[in-house]
């Protein structure tokens, strides 16, 4: 593995031209989202796209990546053209927002690893701050545009900043989605919460509830960390 290259078990990711690179959020959830019954999936602001190859490998799905930023777009069509998955994805140019106002297809699987920096200062890296702040996909707008092309018995799926859970969840039942799944991400042992994978869908079902430690006190992957990402990183085969 190199800064411009991150090689799984069944895919590689090239990332010399995107400004976020292959990361852990991203990998934990591709590898904790169910895709198994999946059968239209729609990935929001691919990246590199990780997530898309992740769900591929998980699913036989049809699979739409998104991405607005251009270089990342290149980068991940690229990733995708060279992988075993190809013929089930297509990648689009394009601005979410726009996207959800225009388009009739419902997915029954949407799953997004999104920017989630607000009101928090900027990188001189216009292409990084797309990435990671809020500001061109606000949380409200995004899920405003989710639920126009999420199918009634469909999920989306999210990992953002465990501070954010209220606001993200607010807005999601605003639009009549509930949530129904929620991995509480620590870094070590005995410390504050970093992150969480939220799972919503229209249908009310039974909240179900895990945390998940990255690594151990001695600072190596958990048991839990290495059994839910097994199948895709290398070392870990």
């Amino acid at each position: 593995m190199s800064a411009q290259k991150f090689i799984f078990q069944q895919f590689t990711i090239n990332q010399s031209k995107t400004a976020m690179k292959a990361g852990t959020d991203g990998v934990l959830l591709g590898a904790c989202c169910d895709f198994s019954k999946a059968e239209n999936i729609l990935d929001i602001g691919t990246g590199t796209g990780l997530i898309t190859l992740m769900a591929a490998q998980k699913s036989n799905a049809k699979i739409t990546a998104i991405e607005i930023d251009e270089d990342a777009f290149e980068q991940a069509k690229e990733n995708f053209e060279v992988s075993k998955f190809k013929d089930r994805i297509k990648i689009l140019h394009d601005d979410f927002l726009i996207f959800a106002e225009h388009h009739n297809q419902k997915f029954d699987y949407i799953v997004s690893n999104p920017p989630f920096f607000q009101n928090s200062k900027k990188s001189d890296n216009s292409q990084r701050n797309l990435a990671r702040h809020t500001d061109s996909l606000p949380f409200k707008k995004m899920i405003f545009g989710v639920n126009n092309l999420l199918d009634y018995n469909g999920t989306f799926s999210v990992i953002i900043p465990y501070n954010e859970i209220l606001d993200f969840t607010y807005w999601c039942a605003k639009c009549g989605m509930h949530i129904c799944r929620k991995i509480v991400i620590y870094t070590k042992p005995n410390t504050t919460p970093l992150r969480a994978i939220l799972s919503y869908s229209k249908t009310i079902k039974p909240l179900i509830q895990n945390d998940l430690i990255i690594n151990d006190q001695d600072g190596k992957y958990s048991q839990d960390f290495r059994t839910i990402t097994k199948d895709f990183y290398l070392h870990l085969k």
